[in-house]
């Protein structure tokens, strides 16, 4: 989100300058813009559109896996989540949703992460 810039997270306070510093690149400027403008088109038009915030330019990206129940994946029980950065052009905040086992949270909708975690974060 940052224009490809790998930072070491840390509790310690810091400057953002002293962060940049420790800062390594891991993908190119044109990698990281291409990205956002792909987290942005999956909320616009794609499985995170629960995520949309009107006055917020948010982007993301949906997860739906299947649990492991009894040595093998489940065909209905799921871990949800959605991680999302917002504004797109100049991204500011970081919000990760995660779900587990989600049910359906309107009648017809899904135990997808773009029926039960985008909402969230649009929220």
């Amino acid at each position: 989100m940052n224009g490809g810039i790998l930072i070491p997270p840390t509790l310690l306070v810091r400057s953002e300058e002293a962060a940049a510093a420790l800062g390594t690149r891991v993908i190119s400027e044109d990698t990281s813009r291409a990205m956002r403008f792909l987290f942005r088109q999956n909320v616009l038009v794609g499985s995170g559109r629960n995520a949309e915030a009107p006055g917020y330019l948010v982007g993301g990206k949906t997860g739906t896996a299947g649990k492991v129940v009894n040595g093998a994946y489940s065909d209905n029980q799921v871990l949800n989540s959605f991680l999302a950065a917002f504004p797109m052009d100049n991204p500011q905040y970081i919000v990760l949703v995660v779900v587990d086992d989600p049910h359906p949270a309107v009648p017809g909708g899904g135990n997808t992460a773009g029926y039960n975690a985008a909402p969230a974060v649009s929220n």
